[in-house]
């Protein structure tokens, strides 16, 4: 599986909503693919990786 088409859709999408409306849709992107995964530890374990070294920035 390649990240790319998703990386673009999502970008796509970020221009579109704009900053005001970004961290929602990220939110309920995130909380659908989690559901879809169907994997509750592997969703929050993925979270997790997902946060690491931002929390400085």
């Amino acid at each position: 599986m390649s990240a790319e088409p998703i990386y673009d859709a999502l970008a796509a999408h970020l221009d579109t909503l704009g900053e005001a409306k970004a961290p929602l849709f990220l939110a309920k992107a995130a909380l659908a693919l989690a559901q879809a995964l169907g994997d509750t530890d592997m969703a929050l374990s993925i979270l997790r990786e997902c946060a690491k070294n931002l929390e400085s920035r």
